[in-house]
């Protein structure tokens, strides 16, 4: 349409086309609104910066400002031009000033909802929302999320030294936040506060059962089938946790529908580390034969309300260990035992990675030293042939 002064009667009568088209303002040079096919109309400002290339500030959508307000906003970019001052840059600088002035508490809210919710598994969100809203919000509460320092991130994690754990899973999601923090813009790159900061050293004990334990805990859970109110649900995800290695959450929520008893594997989708296909070997197959599957419920472990899968174990599992003498085997132990078993019949540490399912075989790393029992007994049964 070329130029023309813009007012509300123009625009309210404007034709609309098939294609976006521009109307350049009388009155303020650099003032254009475009009309689009959709019926919006935006106020914008186009200029030529310090390097004559062509430069396009959006101003407003028609409706949301008046012709009036987008022609004093106009006149004020054009005045920052005569000084030298490029509006976009202002503009940006502005954005990243008015983000970087958003307080820590408000930030992690925003963490939670942008990220923690998006990203991470449901118990994971669960153990993160206690961990931000217990220990992180309240010591960062009156901070703006640019001036907290490596200092401050220190004197957090001294807080909390008496719980180690928990000290350094707060770190771990600090460390994770801040970094969102300079993508989204609320600090400057490279300004993590977190880094060169050190976890606490964890004294993780892992314990592994040995043969006669595992004999003696097996008879207790056959027992228990037989003259115990546990659910058989219950008892045989006990028994799959012992017999595949795989994390809880992996057997409480596991569907049919991913069971393939005949080709002798699980296929999970969306595991804690993605796609996950688990080999069965007999004595799981054994397992799940013997289960009876539940009429509208799609879980292989059924819970107490229908429909639902089984949502612990622990309850039966800690009289279990109990009747079983192993009451220092936590239930992730039976995890740490698989491994201990695989090792000990000469499995090699990738083979168990890829059975645990690890994302990293760094993490196998852990039993590196099961494998190295292993192969001293190997060298000394060949010593036997030079003595």
């Amino acid at each position: 349409m070329g130029a023309i002064k813009i007012t509300r009667k123009l625009l309210d009568s404007i034709e609309l086309r098939d294609k976006p088209y521009d109307i350049w303002d009388t009155e303020v040079k650099g003032l254009i609104i475009t009309v689009f096919p959709s019926g919006r109309k935006t106020f914008s400002f186009r200029y030529y910066d310090s390097n004559k290339k062509k430069q396009k500030l959006k101003i407003g959508i028609f409706g949301n400002i008046t012709c009036e307000v987008a022609r004093e906003k106009a006149k004020k970019i054009a005045g920052d031009l005569a000084h030298n001052i490029d509006p976009k840059k202002a503009k940006q600088k502005e954005e990243i000033e008015r983000k970087q002035s958003i307080m820590a508490k408000d930030f992690f809210e925003l963490f939670i909802q942008k990220y923690v919710m998006q990203r991470y598994k449901p118990t994971s969100i669960h153990r993160s929302n206690i961990q931000i809203r217990k220990h992180i919000i309240p010591f960062f509460s009156k901070k703006f999320i640019d001036d907290i320092s490596r200092k401050d991130i220190i004197t957090f994690v001294d807080s909390l030294k008496h719980f180690k754990a928990a000290a350094n899973s707060c770190f771990t999601l600090l460390s994770v936040a801040f970094n969102q923090a300079e993508l989204w813009g609320y600090r400057e790159e490279n300004t993590n506060p977190c880094r060169g900061v050190k976890k606490y050293p964890e004294n993780l004990k892992e314990r592994f059962l040995r043969n006669e334990e595992l004999v003696k805990l097996e008879q207790i859970l056959l027992e228990r089938r037989y003259v115990s109110r546990s659910s058989p649900y219950t008892l045989s995800a006990l028994w799959m946790l012992l017999y595949t290695g795989c994390r809880e959450n992996e057997i409480l929520t596991l569907q049919w529908k991913d069971v393939h008893l005949e080709d002798g594997y699980i296929y999970l989708a969306d595991s804690k580390v993605g796609i996950r296909t688990i080999p069965l070997n007999d004595k799981a197959k054994e397992v799940l034969y013997s289960l009876e599957k539940q009429e509208g419920n799609p879980y292989v472990f059924c819970g107490s309300i229908l429909g639902q899968h089984l949502k612990e174990t622990k309850t039966t599992w800690r009289k279990v260990r109990e009747l079983a003498g192993v009451c220092d085997v936590r239930l992730h132990d039976l995890r740490h035992s698989f491994a201990s078993f695989a090792l000990k019949k000469g499995i090699d540490l990738y083979t168990v990675s890829k059975l645990l399912g690890h994302k990293n075989i760094k993490t196998t790393t852990r039993y590196a030293h099961l494998e190295l029992d292993h192969l001293k007994k190997a060298t000394n049964k060949i010593a036997e042939i030079f003595s």
